[in-house]
């Protein structure tokens, strides 16, 4: 009688033991899944509506290479340069451009920054601006490029967060206005004609990423 009382205590001890394994197990499984779901996170950094694009006014950009300015007539849906009015708009690159900023998606997120030197964000290499019909605007700093992810630091309207995005959004957005004419456009005289040039070392190198 001893020793199945000594067999049923054995009994009782492993079973309890692999209940407690079960459960660890699982927490630990749990833990792992809400990490991996955490790891595939994606965040936006900025989100356009099609209203929103269509209702946009003014694009500018400030870049290595010199940037440009572009004005929309949300009426006619007709884009001109502010400074060469004479030239046409290559409007299928403003559509890209547009398309960038419908969906600005990031997977990594760094918030509550305050040294904004460390992502090349305090001097950015690119700044642009996007200009709504009622008078509000966004603007976008694009920082240092991180080669080891293959990607650039953004910041969104001075918010103390920045993301990384993906270099095509820098190389859409790396032109002038001779970039942005359109290639039908016919020449125009010699002092509307814009004088911009994008140098060799100036254009920025695409590499994806995500």
């Amino acid at each position: 009688m001893k020793k199945q009382k000594i067999q049923l205590i054995i009994l009782l001890i492993v079973l309890a033991a692999a209940i407690g394994i079960y459960f660890a197990v699982k927490a630990w499984n749990k833990k792992e899944e809400e990490k991996e779901s955490a790891d595939d996170s994606t965040y936006t950094a900025l989100s356009l509506t099609d209203d929103e694009i269509k209702a946009i006014t003014n694009i500018t950009a400030t870049n290595d290479a010199g940037g440009f300015k572009v004005s929309h007539d949300t009426k006619e849906d007709t884009w001109t340069f502010d400074d060469f009015p004479d030239e046409t708009v290559d409007t299928t690159q403003i559509q890209t451009m547009t398309k960038d900023m419908s969906s600005l998606s990031s997977d990594n997120e760094i918030t509550g920054v305050t040294d904004f030197s460390q992502y090349g964000l305090d001097d950015p290499a690119m700044e642009i601006t996007v200009t709504f019909s009622d008078g509000t605007s966004h603007k976008l700093d694009v920082g240092d490029y991180n080669s080891q992810i293959s990607e650039y630091y953004l910041r969104v309207d001075d918010a103390d967060t920045v993301y990384t995005i993906s270099s095509t959004i820098y190389s859409d957005f790396n032109l002038t206005t001779s970039n942005l004419v359109a290639s039908t456009s016919s020449s125009s005289s010699s002092t509307s004609e814009p004088t911009e040039t994008v140098s060799a070392s100036s254009t920025a190198t695409v590499s994806s990423a995500s």
